[in-house]
């Protein structure tokens, strides 16, 4: 009897470790690949300081962005 149940436990623990290499193996096929770093991002000017950073970075009032909000409350004052 103990033979047996040996077997099914081996067997469980096989069927349950191939389970999880497969969920792993699909995960990675599902996942979405990394943005392309050769596509360029859209840069904007600071209206204060005058340096460029990505817009997604920017802080934006009105038509003027601005790298940080210390610049972007001077120029408002």
């Amino acid at each position: 009897m103990g033979l047996i149940k040996l077997i099914i436990l081996i067997i469980l623990v096989v069927a349950c470790l191939t389970l999880w290499q497969r969920i792993k193996a699909w995960q990675a096929a599902n996942r979405t690949p990394p943005a392309d770093p050769a596509q360029p991002q859209l840069m904007v000017r600071c209206n204060r300081c005058q340096v460029h950073l990505p817009q997604d970075q920017a802080l934006r009032a009105g038509d003027h962005w601005y790298c940080c909000r210390e610049h972007r409350d001077a120029d408002h004052d």
